[in-house]
């Protein structure tokens, strides 16, 4: 069963593939795809998420491998430029490591380049998530968190508690063990590394640990937001996405580090 893929935007124009975060699905990119409606959009419901919820969560490789098939299959000319949250970013990062070839360019915010320091907390974690996971109260508590509006909070909440313990514990695994993989310093596709200032500071360190293995990297802080910014500081976001894909100059209000 292959990954669902929302196309829109303009046929025949550079192809942009939007990759989500954990617990939700392709509709947190609703302000990016209209705004980049002048680009062909490719937004996918990863595994175990939305309208994929029922193909299972395998790896983050494996997730790049599948990534990297819709791209060769729908992008215009089998290559895209990918925009990465949190846990997409982290698949954009393998999507460079294996399949470099299908990337025009990325843009990554949210991710981390060493095994988070608390990570042994991670199984009794997962026992307390075992718990929440499945009541509306805590999955609107984190909808109002990210500031969505009401149409988007209901739809992050049905996400939620339809996505499984097991997918949420594999990826949450992953995530917590990621180290940036070494192959990276071969890759010479043109990739923006980026976060909101407010992040905790293990991402923050990411924004500029990853371009330096890179040889066409660069990192950017985003101010006054936090983990969510697509949403928060969405005009911001877009503009960055704009910018980094069509080879202009970066917004003003980016800080870059080189």
């Amino acid at each position: 069963m292959p990954l669902y893929v929302d196309e829109s935007g303009t046929p025949g124009a550079h192809s942009v593939v939007f990759l989500h975060g954990i617990g939700t699905s392709g509709w947190m990119w609703w302000r990016q795809v209209e705004a980049l409606s002048d680009f062909h959009c490719l937004n996918v419901d990863l595994p175990g998420h939305g309208k994929s919820n029922q193909i299972a969560w395998v790896s983050l490789a494996d997730t790049a491998d599948q990534i990297a098939a819709i791209i060769q299959a729908q992008a215009t000319e089998g290559r895209a430029h990918v925009v990465g949250l949190s846990l997409g970013g982290y698949i954009g990062l393998s999507l460079l490591q294996h399949h470099a070839d299908t990337v025009q360019s990325a843009v990554l915010s949210g991710v981390t380049a060493a095994p988070m320091p608390n990570r042994n907390w991670l199984r009794p974690q997962l026992g307390l998530m075992s718990l929440l996971m499945r009541n509306r109260w805590y999955a609107n508590m984190q909808a109002k968190a990210l500031n969505l509006p009401a149409a988007m909070q209901t739809e992050f909440t049905d996400n939620w508690l339809a996505m499984s313990m097991d997918t949420y514990g594999r990826i949450a695994k992953e995530a917590s063990e990621f180290s940036v993989p070494s192959g990276l310093h071969q890759v010479d596709v043109r990739t923006l590394v980026v976060a909101g200032s407010k992040e905790s500071q293990i991402i923050l360190d990411a924004v500029d640990a990853i371009p330096r293995l890179m040889p066409h990297a660069k990192g950017g802080i985003a101010p006054d937001v936090g983990h969510g910014w697509n949403v928060e500081a969405p005009d911001l976001f877009n503009a960055m996405v704009r910018a980094w894909v069509s080879h202009t100059p970066l917004p003003t209000q980016l800080r870059t580090i080189s």
